[in-house]
C-alpha cells in the first residue's frame, strides 16, 4: 500500500510547482514502476510507460483534487497506458500476420514484399518530415488510435487545432505519395 501524498503537495503540484512534482515522483515512482513491470514484463517498456504516466500527471495537474488520494489516479493512468500498449501490440501483430499471409498467398511474394517495405519506409519518412506538432497529432491519431478530443486533451490544444493539424498532415502525405507515383489523384 502506498503512503498518502500530502494534500498540500498536491495543491502545489496543481499550481505548477516543479519541486512538488519531483517530490511526488520520488515518493510514488517505485510503486508505479513495479506495478507496470508486473503487467508488461519488459523494463524498457515499463520505463516508457512510467514516464508517460507522470507526464500525464503533469499535463492534468490542474484537474487534481488535493483531498483525493493520488496513488489510485496514477495506478489507473499507468494501467490504462499498459492496456493501450497491449492493444497496440495486438493490432500490430494482427496486421503483421495479415500482411504475411497476404504476401505468402501472392504469386509474386518478393516483389510485393519489397513494394510494401518501400511503401512503409516512404510513409514513415514522410511522417517524420512533417512539422513536429502535425507529426505528433498524426501519430497519436493513427498509431495510438486516439480521437481528436483525446488528442486535444492530452496536448492541451483545441479539437479544431487537432483537426487542422490532421488535415495539413494528410494533405502533405497525399501530395508526397502522388508526387512519387504511389497514388493517383
Amino acid at each position: 500500500m502506498s503512503t498518502p501524498v500530502d494534500p498540500a503537495l498536491i495543491t502545489r503540484l496543481r499550481d505548477g510547482e516543479e519541486a512538488a512534482f519531483r517530490a511526488i515522483y520520488d515518493q510514488l515512482h517505485g510503486q508505479i514502476y513495479r506495478m507496470i513491470l508486473a503487467l508488461v514484463k519488459d523494463t524498457a517498456k515499463t520505463e516508457e510507460l512510467l514516464q508517460e504516466t507522470f507526464v500525464s500527471l503533469w499535463l492534468n495537474r490542474q484537474k487534481l483534487d488535493a483531498e483525493q488520494p493520488l496513488y489510485p489516479y496514477l495506478y489507473l493512468t499507468a494501467k490504462r497506458l499498459a492496456i493501450d500498449h497491449f492493444r497496440k501490440k495486438l493490432v500490430e501483430a494482427n496486421a503483421s500476420d495479415y500482411a504475411k499471409k497476404s504476401v505468402a498467398n501472392s504469386t509474386n511474394n518478393t516483389e510485393e514484399a519489397v513494394f510494401f517495405e518501400d511503401l512503409n519506409r516512404f510513409a514513415r519518412e514522410t511522417i517524420n518530415a512533417l512539422p513536429m506538432q502535425q507529426q505528433l497529432v498524426f501519430t497519436l491519431s493513427r498509431d495510438e488510435g486516439l480521437s481528436y478530443d483525446e488528442i486535444a486533451e492530452r496536448l492541451q490544444i483545441s479539437p479544431n487545432t487537432v483537426r487542422n493539424h490532421m488535415v495539413s498532415a494528410l494533405r502533405t502525405l497525399k501530395l508526397r505519395f502522388t508526387q512519387h507515383g504511389m497514388i493517383y489523384s
